[in-house]
């Protein structure tokens, strides 16, 4: 069993991790760590300045309360929107930039470098912007012909 902790929010909206014998961290953030393939393992909670305070080896694991306000935390700090198609790639002075359909609506954005396009293990890709920005691209077999062709170019 983890350690015993609770994740609360605070009256400014922001999580506050408390445990047993020890002060209040204010603001912590709680991230996924990879592989993305396991979502429900290996969840950090950070202080502000990313240093990790407590890595919950399994959300199961945890008792009901705990896990939701984990759950929710995750959800608050999870945005990656799926790329559905891909309008256009213009590749020039060495980025490229994107226009995209996503689940969550139209996106333009740029790619600075070749390895920011990094494959997952079941055939999807995930695509992080030159903001830091991180979109879901599906398996190639699930785009549009269009779409294929587009990425071939880069992959």
């Amino acid at each position: 069993m983890p350690e015993p902790f609770e994740l609360a929010r605070d009256e400014k909206g922001q999580y506050v991790l408390k445990r047993p014998g020890q002060d209040d961290v204010t603001d912590v953030r709680v991230r996924r760590s990879f592989p993305w393939s396991n979502p429900r393992q290996f969840i950090s909670i950070r202080n502000s300045e990313g240093k990790e305070l407590l890595l919950i080896e399994n959300l199961d694991d945890l008792p009901p309360d705990t896990r939701r306000a984990v759950e929710e935390a995750i959800a608050d700090a999870s945005f990656i929107p799926t790329i559905r198609r891909i309008d256009d790639i213009d590749i020039r002075f060495g980025h490229q930039e994107w226009k995209v359909q996503t689940d969550r609506g139209p996106a333009e954005f740029r790619v600075q470098e070749r390895e920011d396009i990094r494959f997952l293990g079941d055939g999807r890709f995930s695509v992080k912007d030159a903001d830091g920005n991180v979109y879901e691209l599906p398996r190639l077999d699930q785009l549009d012909d269009y779409s294929r062709r587009k990425l071939e170019v880069l992959l």
